[in-house]
């Protein structure tokens, strides 16, 4: 069996991105000739192009129980995995689907996917969606991340960042020419910028963090260009922190979504340790 093709928005990287990513990451997997990361081939050790894992509906595309395998398209997983990565979305995310959405209630899904499918309206109003919880391990960073790659296939730049990544490059950009055109194309000017654990920072760095805040809400909001960000904290103390005026800026064309529902790392890791047994790979998937 073959998996579906990467999205038609899915293209090789730019020589300078591709060397930045080569830099800052001594492990990066550069050859898809030589070893993968779905079928775990290896030059000289493995060279079996297959792997196992769960067959999709063919009428809703949706998981089933079924296990069978599938022939891997080494070249198209690398590709996307360089894709996503370049975008700032991390392995472990670009594996999961909207399949394992499993602890969030279905209503708030529906509400994540409603900003989705009307994506085209949002962005171009520069509607921004906060996905907040008071409580950790409920999904806001995985429903962060799906939405990013759902965004990505059809077509919009996103960069998806913790929070903190943010603020070193903020800072970072005060010193070197190219990391301030990072910071221009990548917070400034992208598309849909995707924040995780907003408010997450050191509180020694607040009075800077201030002024990143505001640099980011007054540029964005002014060229009408969405964030949509994850944080512990509630409606109210968003709009009092990083300054009064910023906030009500970005809060003011926001749909604000609470994230209910249980911690679903237990559940994960039990997951994870089952799909282990029963010998089978995650694939790098946009869906």
């Amino acid at each position: 069996m073959k998996r579906p093709p990467p999205p038609p928005s899915c293209h090789p990287l730019s020589d300078p991105d591709f060397k930045r990513l080569k830099a800052s990451r001594p492990r990066l997997w550069t050859d898809p000739k030589k070893s993968c990361l779905t079928c775990l081939k290896r030059e000289g050790l493995q060279n079996a192009q297959t792997y196992r894992w769960y067959a999709a509906d063919p009428a809703t595309g949706r998981r089933t129980d079924e296990i069978t395998t599938y022939e891997c398209n080494c070249q198209q997983q690398w590709l996307m995995h360089l894709w996503f990565l370049n975008a700032g979305i991390p392995l472990n995310y670009q594996r999961l689907g909207w399949d394992d959405v499993q602890s969030v209630p279905a209503d708030i899904v529906t509400q994540v996917m409603d900003y989705a499918l009307q994506a085209a309206r949002n962005i171009a109003a520069g509607r921004n969606l906060v996905l907040w919880s008071k409580n950790p391990g409920t999904g806001k960073t995985l429903l962060l991340a799906l939405l990013s790659k759902f965004l990505m296939a059809n077509g919009w730049q996103v960069h998806f960042a913790q929070f903190n990544e943010v603020i070193d490059l903020f800072t970072s950009s005060w010193r070197d020419k190219d990391e301030r055109e990072q910071w221009t194309r990548r917070v400034r000017n992208v598309d849909v910028l995707a924040i995780d654990d907003w408010g997450k920072e050191h509180k020694g760095r607040i009075e800077m963090v201030e002024s990143m805040v505001d640099q980011i809400v007054r540029s964005r909001v002014g060229d009408a260009a969405p964030t949509i960000f994850t944080t512990n904290y509630t409606p109210q103390e968003i709009q009092e922190g990083y300054g009064v005026y910023a906030m009500s800026l970005l809060t003011e064309a926001a749909d604000f979504i609470e994230i209910g529902g249980s911690d679903f790392r237990p559940a994960r890791r039990e997951l994870s340790r089952q799909e282990a047994e029963l010998g089978l790979a995650r694939p790098i998937t946009a869906v």
